[in-house]
């Protein structure tokens, strides 16, 4: 399809150069999905307007549509109840002639969450990207990770001044191959659902890490935070933000589609420029090569592996465009690109022409050879690409006009609700799970406001009241913290007044000095154990102790508690407890067990009338219950 201008620019490179009107699903429908059961499950895709589109599930059900004149199809297809795997066909008659036809495969039906927040919910499971260590025990993990009926998505991080029509990302299969990329918080929920008997389970991850929670909310989520106005403003279209983008959309029409008439280079892949004479140069350089295609991957859809690219890429397969990463950030993410089954019809070979842009620093294939292949279904044959390809020089960044960075990054007001979450829309989420917090510390009066607002703006996008359980944040030695993290996990706490949410207490599985902490085992379980409550239904036990009741009694002050199950417990004398008088000034309190109630006891506060419990930003603290849920941090008045 041609992508409108106006959502070309604001992409800014996600687009580059006008493409062809090219029939295909939203990157979120693809192979190993899963849907929602029993439901009307909205697909969509783009396609050339005017063609008759069809969707066919295997189960028997079917639904159609023309496509208008932007391009964009949706259908409703009713889904099965739960289980699988089944498949999706799709096609597209855009005239006389065959039908374009797509075949979604592995599909299974389940329970599909969203989740989204910044670094917490990012961190994977094992030792990934920039990511070092993995989870707690997580070479274990990784080793008995094969579960596959679970599935995740994982959104590319990417921002906008508008909302998008599509995200980059795809399904992948629950496995030791597979999981330490996973987001460990949604990967540890999942996995708890599905051993509950809640399968399958599919998760679609949208984080990014060091963002602030306007950012994940929509301009129209934001009408009551005059604040953010001038920075939403900022954004709009026909400000400097889409100057930049505009500059980008002239960077790449001034970039080759092809190489010029100039000698190849025979390299070995991955070539990394580095250690193939291109070590000092920034620009483009073409790949060429042709392999054979073995007669079972002719005229089927196939899987194109290049492994990770650096900077940006595009590639055509028989002479057609494909598909491509055009934008900052994308270094280190691994290319895999569907080649539709319309390109190797009548095929005995692919030639594959794949167009790297450097532009800086180290360039070229950066993986390892074994991620370079062409492949099909399971059991197919595979194609290795490593060996010898053939590689020109084009032009260098220096005859090129300067690629534009986006400098405001992703802590705007709506850039990414616009580019991570809209085009997520309306897709029936079963619900969310939500880590997010830190980079909005200084600002808990505001967060008490804001958050509740995201969750009733999402809501509001969604068109159903979303089930949303999100983790209070964890300890960590803030630098000066000045008591900024108990207020900010204080005002998360604000969230729990709309219905259907739940709160993760996690001032037992923090670490001082890493604000990632590893122990993301607990933090699934508890997420968990919300969903397992309040969506599911079942009557069990999902939050720690909570304080009910305060009051004086004789020289104590008693605070009971609910969710005391199984009793309060606490390794000695519970720690964490605060009691101050009139002049604001706490101080430590001695406390005792006294069924479900907590007694304290202060000489210097002989009349006490406030009482806090875990009140800093990495307290000591040790009250729980019988189920292992830690007690709630609070800051109440003695009534």
């Amino acid at each position: 399809m041609r992508t409108p201008l106006l959502l070309c620019l604001l992409v800014g490179g996600l687009c580059g150069q006008d493409q062809p009107k090219a029939f295909r699903p939203k990157h979120l429908f693809g192979d190993h999905m899963v849907l929602p059961p029993l439901t009307a499950v909205p697909i969509s895709g783009f396609g050339p307007a005017g063609a008759a589109v069809e969707v066919q599930g295997s189960w028997g059900e079917r639904a159609h549509t023309i496509t208008p004149a932007d391009g964009r199809w949706q259908v409703t297809l009713k889904t099965p109840e739960r289980g699988g795997p089944v498949e999706v066909t799709l096609r597209c008659t855009p005239g006389p002639g065959a039908p374009l036809t797509t075949v979604l495969r592995d599909v299974l039906i389940g329970d599909v969450w969203l989740a989204s927040g910044q670094s917490n919910m990012e961190m994977p499971v094992g030792e990934h990207g920039g990511w070092r260590g993995g989870v707690l025990d997580f070479e274990e993990e990784i080793a008995t990770a094969d579960h596959p009926q679970l599935r995740m998505f994982t959104v590319e991080r990417t921002t906008s001044g508008v909302p998008l029509d599509d995200v980059e990302g795809q399904w992948q299969v629950c496995s030791p191959a597979t999981v330490a990329t996973f987001s460990a918080s949604a990967y540890f929920f999942g996995r708890e659902l599905l051993a509950r008997g809640k399968g399958p389970i599919g998760l679609v991850v949208s984080s990014w890490g060091g963002t602030v929670c306007e950012a994940w909310t929509s301009a129209q989520g934001l009408r009551g935070f005059p604040e953010f106005e001038a920075a939403l403003a900022a954004t709009r279209p026909g400000t400097a933000a889409t100057t930049v983008a505009s500059r980008r959309a002239a960077f790449w029409k001034a970039v080759p589609d092809a190489p010029a008439d100039v000698a190849a280079t025979s390299v070995q892949m991955p070539d990394l420029w580095s250690r193939s004479g291109l070590g000092d140069f920034d620009g483009v350089a073409f790949y060429r090569h042709t392999v054979a295609l073995p007669a079972a991957l002719r005229g089927k859809e196939l899987w194109l592996d290049l492994g990770t690219i650096d900077d940006m890429d595009t590639v055509w397969c028989n002479g057609a465009r494909v598909d491509g990463m055009e934008r900052d950030g994308v270094w280190s993410t691994p290319r895999h690109y569907r080649v539709p089954a319309a390109l190797t019809a009548g095929k005995d070979s692919v030639a594959l022409l794949v167009r790297v842009v450097d532009t800086g620093g180290e360039g070229g294939f950066s993986g390892a050879a074994a991620d370079l292949q062409l492949r099909g279904d399971d059991g197919a044959p595979r194609v290795a690409l490593d060996g010898a390809w053939q590689r020109f020089t084009g032009p260098t960044m220096r005859e090129l006009p300067k690629w534009p960075r986006d400098d405001n990054g992703p802590n705007r007001p709506a850039v990414l609700y616009n580019a991570m979450i809209a085009p997520l829309v309306p897709f029936p989420f079963t619900g969310a799970i939500w880590y997010q917090g830190e980079s909005n510390r200084g600002r808990a009066e505001q967060y008490a406001r804001l958050f509740p607002a995201m969750i009733e703006d999402w809501r509001a996008a969604f068109q159903r009241p979303l089930p949303f359980y999100f983790v209070q944040i964890a300890p960590f030695d803030y630098d000066r913290d000045e008591l900024a993290a108990p207020r900010l996990r204080d005002a998360q706490a604000a969230a729990l007044r709309l219905p259907h949410t739940g709160m993760v207490v996690t001032l037992d599985v923090g670490e001082a000095r890493d604000i990632h902490p590893k122990n993301k085992q607990a933090v699934g379980l508890r997420l968990a154990l919300q969903a397992l409550r309040d969506h599911y239904g079942e009557q069990i036990v999902a939050d720690g102790p909570r304080p009910r009741r305060i009051t004086q009694q004789g020289d104590a002050v008693r605070v009971v508690f609910d969710n005391a199950d199984g009793g309060l417990v606490s390794d000695g004398p519970p720690r964490g407890f605060e009691l101050a008088g009139a002049d604001g000034v706490f101080h430590g309190a001695s406390a005792r067990l006294d069924g479900d109630a907590v007694l304290l006891r202060c000489a210097a506060v002989p009349s006490p009338t406030h009482v806090r419990y875990g009140w800093a930003a990495v307290p000591d603290c040790s009250l729980g219950n019988g189920a292992g849920l830690p007690a709630w941090p609070f800051s109440e008045s003695i009534r």
